[in-house]
C-alpha cells in the first residue's frame, strides 16, 4: 500500500499544449480588442479620434434629450446635413446641425430651433461629426465628473475588494488564526493569496485611476476666476492769490484756506497734486485738465479752462493754472443781462478731471477721480471755500476695485487634496493604462498556467508522508471527493498535505485548526493512476 501511495502523488505532469495555445490566442484576441477600442473610442485629449459630448438643452429635440451622452468623431469633411459639435467662444461645446457653408464657415441650426446660430464656426473649431448617442448616460457621467463622486466610486471599489477579500472561505478561519499565532498573520495576507485577489486589486485600483482621469478630462485645465484689486486714488488743492494790500494776510497773499477779496485780487493760481497708490504692481497712465465750474442755484453751469491740459505716465503728477477772476465777473454780468436773474451767490469747483488707465497686478482697468473736486462760493465781494470742513475737501481721496476675470490652471479638489488638472490627466490615464494592462496580463499568465493553480505557476507541493496513525477523535473530518480537490485545499489554507500509509489503510488529509480535510482513495482507483 505504501508504494501505491507514493504512486499517486508523483502523477505525471499535466499536458498543457491545447491550454497554453488557447491561452496564447485569448491573449491575442484581447490584444486585437484592445487596440480596436483604444482606436474607436480614444478619446481626443489622449491623441485619439473621438469625443464625448453630455447634452445640456433641448435644441435638438425630439433626436437628442437632455442627459444623452453624445459620442462624436473627427471627420475629413463635413457637409449640411452633418449633426456635429463645436467649440463656441463663449458658451463652449456646441451640438446643432449644419444647414449651410459659405467661405469655410459654418451656418448651423439645433433641430428643435426657429433660428440660426448667431456664431458661425470655421473648420478648426468643429471637435466632430456625431457618430451615436447613449440615452441618459450623459447624467450618470455627469455626476462622475464630480470629485466627490469620483472618491465614493473609489471609496466603493476597494471597500468591496477589501470586504470581499476579508470574507472567511470555508474551513479558513482556524487556518487564519493558526497563521497568525505563527507571525504569518498580516491583515492584508488575504488579498494577494491567489491570482483572483491580485486580479481584483489591480482592477479596483485601475477604476479609481480611471475616475481620476475623467474628472481630469471633464474640466480645462484653465478657468477663469473673479478677481478684485484695491487701489486708492489721492490728492491735494492748494492756491494762492496775489493781493493789493498784503497787509491783511500773514503771508502777505491770500493762501489756501483763506478767502480771496475781489477788490484785492484778480487772479487766484490753484494747484493739484495727484498720486496713485496700491499694493499690488501697477503700470498706470492717463490725462488731466485743471477747470473751473461756474453755476448758480438754478442749475446753470458753465466750464471754465484753468490750465492746459496734459497727459502722465506713472503714478503720480501735478497739474496748475490761473482763475482770472475779472473773467468771471463778466461771466456773471452777462448771464444777469440777458436773463434778469440775479444772484446773490454763485459756486465755483475746481476740478482737475482726472482719467486713468493701466494695469494693476495685471488686471486691466479705467477709471476717473471724481471725488476730486474743490468746491468755493463767491459773491459781489470775495471767493471762499464753502464749506465746514475744508480739510477734507483739499486732501480728496477714493478707493476702487478693480474687478476682472482672471485665468488660472484649474484643479480637482478632492477633499484636503489639490490636483492640477494636467497632473489628474496623466496620472489618471497613466495609472488606468498599468493597472488594466497589468489585470489583463495576469489574466492571461493564469489562464496559460491554468486557472485553478496559484499565480506563481508551481505545481502543487507532494503530499508529506507520516509514521503512525492521525488522531481524529476531536476534530470535525470533512471528506473530499478527489486528490486535486484537497490539493486546492491545501492551496487555500496554507495547509500540509499528510499522508498516512499502512497496510490496508492509504489516506491523505489536510489539518485545519479544529477540521481535518480527508480523501480516502479507492485501492482500484490508486492503482490505476500508478499504471498511467
Amino acid at each position: 500500500m505504501s508504494g501505491t501511495a507514493a504512486g499517486h502523488t508523483a502523477r505525471a505532469p499535466r499536458q498543457r499544449g491545447p491550454r497554453a495555445a488557447a491561452a496564447a490566442a485569448a491573449g491575442a484576441l484581447l490584444f486585437l480588442l484592445a487596440a480596436a477600442g483604444w482606436v474607436l473610442f480614444a478619446p481626443q485629449q489622449l491623441g485619439g479620434q473621438t469625443a464625448y459630448v453630455i447634452v445640456n438643452g433641448n435644441s435638438m429635440e425630439p433626436g437628442m434629450q437632455r442627459g444623452d451622452l453624445a459620442i462624436v468623431r473627427r471627420a475629413d469633411d463635413y457637409r449640411p446635413g452633418d449633426v456635429v459639435t463645436y467649440r463656441h467662444p463663449e458658451v463652449g461645446h456646441v451640438i446643432h446641425r449644419i444647414i449651410d457653408v459659405e467661405d469655410g464657415r459654418y451656418t448651423l441650426q439645433g433641430d428643435n430651433n426657429d433660428f440660426t446660430d448667431s456664431y458661425h464656426p470655421g473648420r478648426g473649431e468643429v471637435v466632430g461629426r456625431l457618430w451615436f448617442t447613449v440615452p441618459g448616460a450623459g447624467r450618470l457621467l455627469w455626476h462622475l465628473r464630480s470629485p466627490l463622486w469620483a472618491g465614493i466610486v473609489l471609496f466603493v471599489a476597494f471597500a468591496g475588494l477589501l470586504g470581499s477579500s476579508a470574507l472567511p472561505r470555508p474551513g479558513s478561519a482556524a487556518a487564519a488564526r493558526r497563521n497568525h499565532h505563527r507571525g504569518g498573520g498580516h491583515p492584508m495576507a488575504p488579498i494577494y493569496r491567489n491570482w483572483q485577489d491580485a486580479l481584483a486589486l489591480l482592477l479596483a485600483v485601475g477604476l479609481g485611476f480611471a475616475a481620476l482621469a475623467w474628472v481630469g478630462f471633464g474640466r480645462g485645465l484653465e478657468k477663469t476666476v473673479p478677481a478684485e484689486r484695491e487701489y486708492t486714488q489721492r490728492g491735494e488743492f492748494v492756491y494762492d492769490a496775489a493781493a493789493a494790500d498784503g497787509s491783511i494776510y500773514d503771508a502777505g497773499r491770500a493762501t489756501t484756506g483763506e478767502p480771496v477779496y475781489l477788490r484785492l485780487s484778480d487772479r487766484v493760481t490753484f494747484g493739484f497734486s495727484y498720486e496713485f497708490l496700491a499694493s499690488r504692481p501697477a503700470s498706470v497712465s492717463g490725462s488731466y485738465h485743471l477747470v473751473a465750474e461756474l453755476g448758480d442755484a438754478s442749475g446753470w453751469k458753465r466750464t471754465i479752462p484753468v490750465g492746459e491740459p496734459g497727459t502722465f505716465e506713472g503714478t503720480a503728477f501735478q497739474a496748475k493754472g490761473t482763475l482770472d477772476l475779472a473773467a468771471v465777473r463778466e461771466q456773471i454780468a452777462a448771464l444777469e443781462a440777458q436773463s434778469g436773474v440775479v444772484n446773490d451767490r454763485y459756486s465755483v469747483t475746481i476740478k482737475p478731471q482726472v482719467r486713468i488707465s493701466g494695469e494693476l497686478d495685471g488686471l486691466p482697468f479705467e477709471s476717473r477721480f471724481d471725488a476730486a473736486a474743490l468746491p468755493l462760493a463767491l459773491d459781489r465781494s470775495r471767493l471762499w471755500l464753502n464749506s465746514a470742513e475744508p480739510a477734507a475737501l483739499l486732501r480728496p481721496s477714493e478707493t476702487s476695485v478693480v474687478t476682472a476675470q482672471r485665468t488660472v490652471g484649474n484643479h480637482v479638489q478632492f477633499w484636503f487634496v489639490s490636483v492640477p488638472v494636467l497632473a489628474a490627466r496623466i496620472a489618471g490615464s497613466a495609472g488606468a493604462l498599468i493597472a488594466f494592462g497589468s489585470a489583463g496580463a495576469l489574466i492571461a499568465a493564469a489562464a496559460r498556467r491554468g486557472w485553478g493553480e496559484r499565480a506563481g505557476g508551481t505545481s502543487p507541493a507532494a503530499p508529506v508522508r507520516i509514521a503512525g496513525s492521525g488522531r481524529f477523535e476531536s476534530a470535525d473530518v470533512i471528506d473530499v471527493a478527489s486528490m486535486a480537490d484537497l490539493e486546492r485545499i491545501a492551496e487555500r489554507t496554507g495547509g500540509i498535505i499528510l499522508q498516512e500509509a499502512r497496510p490496508g489503510s492509504h489516506v491523505c488529509y489536510v489539518r485545519d485548526g479544529a477540521a481535518v480535510y480527508r480523501f480516502v482513495p479507492e485501492q482500484a482507483e490508486y492503482g490505476t493512476e500508478r499504471a498511467a
